[in-house]
């Protein structure tokens, strides 16, 4: 451990071990607040995936471990500014404290490190996916993603690694002015650098999904209210900056490191919250159309007039028409139609969202469901709906297993219940 030159120990005040002057308990009710809504938040994301859109992947799993790590993160943080000191003068501290003290820096910096960037990536792999293939007009966008997935990786595991073996022997980082012959890098460049580049794949996360969502067939108002979701990210930005900021006085200008420091634990937490909040906020879409169908009623609107055209179409959503089936529809359906209860959930596996009408006296979910005809084919539930040309385009999205197994596209008019 690096302590700081006799000639400023020298000028720091008489040591208050009994009743010192602290920070309060500040960075405990953060950490607190924001770790329950992110829990909360992720929490609702996955039973979003896993009972209404049966559609999990990569980059739930990522939220998942990127949530782990930020608990773990909240946790070390309370424990060093409720019992450790983090919250005063660092001449306050007792001199017993300060290697468990150093400890727990190491573990904030790298749990920090680790949660920002699995939250990071999940959020370009969900991006990701709504490009399917990655083929066409979207294939620059499929390779931005990637870079940067990579890139956000090596860095992590770059400031990982360099964290860890900054001394040698690692030890050396917290023992008190060790006996033995030990070698240390500039822990303050270090944390500082590793801050600098954080807020700029912040910045990557936020501004590169922004185009893709803008191209997409939605209507204007959805494609905004997502954009406002994703740009919730910018909150993540700031952040990250008055992080970064508290960073260079607590570490390169100042020895006072806990007290001067303490804002950049209170940063962090907001920083990884909101950004689990925001990477998951897109996923929960289904979730609000289930629950409160009037928040997307412009969604609603365009389903009824579809099924006001074409009753027998359904919408032709996670279900189609098999290509071989030409029996009309008879007034028997209609009327079990009409005499049904149904609702409808708008599915999103990708950000283009889509209605199903199931009939209520159905229970299963995700299967063929038998609305208007006996022969009906189950299409993979990541599927997106675009509307082009008055006709309904149905693409698949989904893994490269079930695109061997459905037609890339295949369009069906809505004029009429035959195929072309």
């Amino acid at each position: 451990m690096q302590l700081p030159p006799l000639a400023v120990m020298a000028q720091w005040p008489t040591p208050n071990y009994i009743d010192p002057p602290t920070r309060g308990h500040g960075a405990l009710v953060v950490n607190v607040v924001c770790i329950s809504l992110a829990f909360v938040v992720v929490m609702l994301r996955l039973y979003t995936r896993l009972r209404i859109t049966c559609s999990t992947g990569v980059d739930d799993l990522l939220i998942v471990i990127g949530l782990a790590f930020a608990i773990g993160m909240v946790v070390v943080t309370s424990l060093a500014t409720e019992n450790f000191g983090w919250n005063r003068h660092i001449w306050d501290i007792p001199i017993p404290w300060l290697p468990t003290v150093q400890k727990l820096n190491l573990s904030f910096q790298i749990l920090f490190s680790m949660s920002s960037s699995t939250t990071k990536i999940s959020l370009l792999w969900f991006c990701r996916r709504l490009l399917g293939a990655g083929k066409g007009n979207f294939k620059v966008y499929n390779w931005a993603f990637i870079v940067s997935m990579i890139f956000v990786a090596l860095s992590c595991i770059t400031f990982t690694l360099i964290s860890i073996f900054q001394c040698s022997p690692i030890k050396a980082y917290w023992e008190i002015e060790p006996t033995y012959h030990y070698k240390c890098l500039n822990d303050p460049a270090i944390v500082f650098s590793a801050s600098v580049i954080n807020i700029f794949t912040d910045f990557i996360a936020t501004a590169i999904p922004m185009p893709l969502i803008w191209s997409l067939k939605l209507p204007t108002r959805q494609r905004l209210a997502v954009i406002s979701i994703f740009g919730l990210g910018i909150i993540v930005n700031v952040a990250g900056s008055v992080r970064t900021v508290f960073v260079w006085k607590s570490m390169v200008a100042s020895y006072d490191v806990t007290w001067v420091g303490w804002p950049v634990l209170v940063a962090a937490a907001v920083e990884i919250c909101l950004g689990l909040i925001c990477s998951s906020a897109p996923a929960l879409r289904p979730l609000i159309a289930a629950f409160l169908p009037h928040l997307l009623q412009s969604t609603r609107n365009i389903s009824y007039n579809y099924n006001q055209r074409s009753r027998s179409q359904k919408l032709w959503s996670s279900i189609g028409r098999s290509r071989n089936s030409h029996h009309p529809i008879t007034n028997d359906s209609r009327q079990r139609d009409n005499e049904s209860d149904r609702f409808e959930i708008m599915r999103t596996v990708e950000m283009e969202t889509w209605t199903e009408s199931r009939l209520a006296h159905h229970n299963d979910m995700g299967n063929t469901y038998n609305i208007s005809h006996d022969n009906l084919r189950a299409v993979s539930p990541e599927s997106a709906i675009d509307l082009k040309h008055n006709g309904v385009i149905i693409t698949s999205a989904a893994s490269s297993k079930s695109s061997a197994s459905t037609p890339r596209e295949s369009e069906w008019p809505l004029g009429n219940g035959h195929p072309r």
